[in-house]
């Protein structure tokens, strides 16, 4: 199953500091590059969506409440 990761960097882009993208990036690196996916700040401002499997997904999540320390919604 994949989920739109998007919104959570728009709501950590809300939330957190500005250079949010780069800080959750840094943290979910190797499992971006273990499912083949490149991301930067520029391409997540640009995309209307971008598509990861649950397990990324899960662990964006994870990673951008604990960088903005508040409970995504």
């Amino acid at each position: 199953m994949r989920k739109d990761i998007k919104p959570i960097f728009k709501w950590a882009k809300q939330n957190g500091d500005a250079n949010i993208y780069d800080r959750i990036l840094m943290k979910v690196m190797p499992n971006l590059i273990k499912e083949n996916l490149k991301l930067t700040s520029k391409m997540i401002e640009n995309s209307e969506t971008i598509e990861v499997s649950t397990e990324v997904y899960d662990l964006i999540v994870t990673k951008a409440e604990e960088l903005v320390g508040v409970k995504y919604v």
